[in-house]
């Protein structure tokens, strides 16, 4: 852009306009979107997980050891 185009556009609102929509880019949500819900069910069903084998691992360990 030239000083002269400068000039133009600081006192011409269309062609500042115009600049305004080459230059667009869209909300970083739209390019980007939040992981956040997929992270937070991983993070959820592990737990679950985890509470699960250690109820099995102790009931197994509990009826092994009851035998004595």
């Amino acid at each position: 852009m030239s000083v002269g185009e400068r000039a133009a556009s600081r006192s011409n609102p269309v062609l500042e306009e115009k600049q305004e929509d080459e230059t667009y880019l869209p909300p970083r949500r739209a390019v980007h979107p939040s992981e956040q819900g997929r992270w937070t069910n991983l993070f959820y069903m592990t737990l679950l997980w985890l509470f699960i084998a250690l109820v099995v691992s102790l009931t197994i360990w509990g009826i092994k050891y009851s035998k004595l």
